[in-house]
């Protein structure tokens, strides 16, 4: 995937992925991509259709839920995992973003370009893999203020 006007985003990679794997399941076939367990499947199945579930993210790989549910017993959930055509960054949002109360209006905010440089440098050192990791863990609840 490069940065040219028809490369996929993840969020539109994903979307196709599920799809495909939501069709597959439906039309009684297993998952033609991603691993998954066979008894999960097979348990899943003797329930009925399944519908979408969450999506996960880690650096170099994306798990898809699909819960098989029926009325007599509890749901089924099937783990279908995939690799990402390429490494998946988190981006988180940069100090210099401002949220206002009102209106939940997001924007800029003004430095000046010293700062502003020095603010760019440590977001692009956010997608290194080292630094990156941090944000597929568990985040702890942060307070709004």
């Amino acid at each position: 995937m490069g940065s040219g006007r028809d490369a996929l985003n993840l969020n539109a990679w994903v979307a196709s992925l599920r799809r495909r794997v939501l069709d597959d399941l439906v039309a009684g076939r297993p998952p033609s991509e991603g691993d998954y367990d066979e008894e999960v499947l097979k348990e899943g199945r003797a329930k009925g259709s399944p519908l979408m579930g969450a999506v996960t993210f880690e650096p170099t790989l994306v798990r898809m839920e699909f819960i098989f549910s029926d009325a007599l017993s509890s749901a089924t959930v099937l783990t279908v995992a995939s690799v990402p055509p390429e490494r998946i960054v988190f981006l988180p949002v940069p100090e210099w973003v401002i949220e206002t109360i009102w209106q939940g209006e997001v924007s800029g905010s003004h430095h000046f370009e010293s700062d502003a440089r020095r603010l760019l440098e440590a977001f692009a050192a956010e997608i290194e893999p080292g630094a990156n990791a941090k944000w597929f863990e568990p985040q702890p609840a942060r307070r709004r203020e």
